[in-house]
């Protein structure tokens, strides 16, 4: 079974009256509520749990999503991992920097 014809097969064992309802979307945003209401109570590996659910459940619906993030993955790993050598080329001038005015402070 592919994972494309999954809401088709749902929707049409279902009747008139309750496929007009957005069902995934419906599921997704209580699963985001249910999830916010978790992490502020503490429960964060619950939280995480029903938040990947209602992401799961959402992803019904649009497939492609999921499939063009995968695709373009690379990329934001590629993105993520030059931003923090910036950011570490950042701390180490500053702290060379630091280390700099220090000794300057001291000697004088």
């Amino acid at each position: 079974m592919k994972l494309m014809q999954l809401p088709r097969q749902i929707e049409a064992r279902m009747p008139d009256s309750i496929s007009d309802v957005p069902w995934t979307r419906a599921v997704a945003a209580t699963s985001l509520i249910a999830g916010a209401y978790l992490l502020v109570t503490g429960r964060r590996k619950s939280a995480l749990a029903i938040a990947a659910g209602g992401a799961a459940v959402a992803l019904l619906e649009k497939p492609e999503v999921l499939q063009d993030f995968w695709k373009g993955m690379p990329g934001y790993l590629r993105s993520a991992k030059d931003m923090l050598v910036r950011v570490e080329e950042f701390v180490e001038d500053i702290a060379a920097k630091g280390d700099k005015l220090r000794k300057t402070l001291t000697e004088s």
